[in-house]
């Protein structure tokens, strides 16, 4: 080989070493530069994560102290209430009292009037048997005796107990079911349940809307309080059971439902309290018993139920709504029930709405704004 020829190819070779080492630096500068950019990436995610979270944090902070803002607001609000029904309920019991005494005091009063007016008889006709027996020579009885015993004839009679006044007590009752009576508007005593329900699904009428829902309800009572006296007694898991048993006694006892602020339509409540559901074992402490704890979930829309919720343990849960599971549900009004007296009974609404959701329940239609389907 000529030296010539030597030469070209160790030019060849040189040329083709360094060309390999420029694209190797190359490679390398493109390597080192995606690694910094690949940390780069990393970093900004990591702070666009960092700021995300910083962000739900002050979110869930911001709602929870909406939420206790809220919380506080509703127990504001139920102590007012019960305030209010305490004082509507003196009220009432001083006004009954103030009717019966003052029922008392004109018959007291109108006895006196009468006797007064007896006692000046009985002095008259004395003077004139005195002028009579001074012109006949005869005797007279004497005026203080008969007027005595008059007067405790008479007190005898009229003595009386405030609070025995049968009276006073039927007066009121009577004035209270002429008012009951002439509140009411629409007559559906005679409607179907089927026209009741038609109505509250479509209406858009409030008032004739409330007044159908109220004799739904009403019927639903009678229906229920046939079926409980009517029920088998060695039933296991009490299905028949709509509400705890702390909202059907206290629908028992007496109250001031007139007296009660009315609830309006617009208004949405939520509650939840605890439930055991009664299994029919005798032993209270076996675990049969124990299967029927859980929870009570409850959407008010207006006075009455319009979602109904019950969660227990080991069982699937029950979610009811009004229109399509009213013969299941609650039938009593928010006033009968008393959960606006209980502590701790009222929730947000974000919260029921989150349990309901989570145990597959759909969005709410108001029964002003549902379709007939």
């Amino acid at each position: 080989i000529k030296k010539s020829e030597i030469d070209k190819i160790y030019k060849s070779l040189v040329d083709q070493i360094n060309k390999e080492l420029v694209g190797v630096k190359r490679k390398i500068e493109q390597e080192r530069i995606a690694e910094e950019q690949e940390k780069l990436r990393k970093l900004q995610q990591e702070m666009e994560e960092e700021k995300k979270r910083k962000h739900e944090e002050e979110m869930l902070r911001r709602r929870m102290e909406e939420d206790k803002v809220l919380k506080q607001e509703m127990e504001k609000q139920r102590k007012m209430e019960e305030e209010e029904e305490r004082r509507l309920e003196r009220e009432e019991r001083d006004k009954n009292q103030a009717e019966a005494l003052q029922k008392q005091l004109e018959e007291a009063n109108s006895r006196y009037a009468a006797l007064q007016q007896q006692i000046e008889q009985e002095r008259r006709d004395h003077e004139l048997a005195l002028r009579l027996a001074a012109e006949s020579g005869g005797a007279v009885e004497d005026l203080v005796i008969k007027t005595q015993r008059l007067s405790i004839d008479q007190g005898s009679l009229g003595r009386g107990s405030p609070d025995g006044e049968p009276a006073v007590n039927g007066v009121v009752g009577s004035q209270a079911g002429k008012k009951t009576t002439d509140n009411k508007k629409f007559d559906l005593s005679k409607w179907k349940y089927a026209e009741l329900r038609d109505t509250i699904n479509t209406s858009c009428d409030i008032d004739l809307l409330e007044a159908c829902r109220e004799e739904f309800h009403r019927r639903l009572k009678v229906y229920h309080a046939w079926k409980a006296k009517n029920r088998k007694k060695n039933s296991t898991f009490n299905e028949s059971m709509r509400a705890p048993t702390s909202i059907l006694e206290e629908a028992n006892r007496p109250s001031m439902g007139t007296l009660k602020k009315p609830v309006t339509s617009c208004n949405q409540r939520y509650f939840r309290i605890p439930f055991v559901r009664p299994d029919g074992t005798r032993d209270s402490l076996g675990p049969a018993h124990q299967s029927g704890r859980g929870w009570w979930y409850a959407h008010f829309d207006g006075q009455w139920i319009g979602r109904q919720m019950e969660l227990h343990e080991g069982r699937s849960p029950i979610l009811l709504v009004a229109g399509r599971d009213d013969m299941h549900m609650c039938e009593l009004n928010l006033d009968e029930t008393g959960l606006t007296r209980k502590r701790g009974a009222e929730i947000l609404e974000s919260e029921f709405d989150r349990e309901w959701k989570k145990n597959g329940g759909q969005a709410y239609v108001q029964p002003q704004d549902r379709k007939r389907q």
